[in-house]
């Protein structure tokens, strides 16, 4: 018994040491029909807002499947990870609840994020040049946006005695943790992190670290993005073919029911 607790907190300190590790892999979903088809399938991780002309989508457990995972209304953001053709795969979790399936992406719109921004803006990113190098700041935590000037904090970094020292300094090879810095209108400059303890993609503001932007606080200006075509949100409705198979359940019961009856009954006049 006391071998076998050895070998259970041996492997467990083992984990422990491999965890930053899995930080970099590629979410898949726990789904037959990607498993089948992955093969087929293209990475994007990148965020949607639910906007389907009936007010609300269905997640499906397979493309223009039968089985309903989840129903969304207009507005919702969800991440949508894989590509099969024109559906995608989203992995959502409120709650305890984690909802995983397929939904038709023209019924998604994308949401103004990293990548857009830098394809927007490549003529005024340029690369970082130690611009954070003197920073003698005391914020406890650094708040990170998909871009500058973004309404909502994306992810927030504790100001750790470790984390500040490798955001201000250079490495031998000259490379820093910061990657690219952007100039704002209102002349404050923003760092972008690709890669820090795993995926991180998502900028702060050098000048003001801590700064929000939220529903009730607005540090910084709000880069105005506009969305065309946008549908009103509805009260989701469950799809007629979701009950068919049900359906299909329930005739093969009633059937085998109604011939288990005619043949006790021919069985008791025999």
């Amino acid at each position: 018994m006391k071998r076998l607790s050895t070998l259970l907190l041996i492997i467990a300190m083992l984990a422990a040491l491999t965890a930053p590790v899995y930080a970099d892999v590629l979410w898949e979903p726990d789904n037959s029909f990607y498993e089948k088809h992955h093969e087929d399938c293209e990475y994007l991780g990148r965020r949607h807002m639910v906007n389907s002309p009936e007010g609300y989508i269905t997640v499906w457990d397979a493309p223009d499947g039968s089985m309903v995972k989840g129903q969304f209304e207009n507005g919702a953001k969800l991440w949508v990870y894989w590509l099969y053709e024109n559906w995608g795969v989203i992995g959502h979790r409120d709650g305890e609840e984690r909802i995983e399936g397929w939904v038709d992406m023209d019924e998604m719109t994308l949401l103004y994020d990293h990548t857009a921004f830098a394809e927007d803006y490549k003529d005024q990113i340029k690369p970082y040049n130690g611009e954070f190098a003197d920073y003698k700041g005391t914020d406890k935590v650094f708040n990170f946006y998909e871009y500058p000037g973004a309404p909502e904090i994306s992810h927030w970094l504790k100001a750790t005695t470790k984390m500040v020292p490798e955001l201000t300094g250079i490495y031998d090879d000259g490379e820093s943790v910061i990657q690219s810095v952007f100039v704002d209108e209102n002349g404050l400059t923003w760092g972008y992190l690709g890669y820090y303890y795993g995926r991180l993609n998502a900028w702060f503001c050098l000048d003001d670290p801590d700064g929000v932007n939220d529903e009730k606080q607005t540090d910084f200006p709000l880069r105005e993005v506009e969305y065309e075509n946008l549908y009103a949100a509805k009260a989701p409705v469950m799809p007629g073919k979701a009950y068919l198979p049900y359906g299909l359940v329930g005739g093969i019961v009633a059937a085998t029911g109604g011939l288990l009856t005619l043949f006790f009954k021919k069985k008791k006049r025999g």
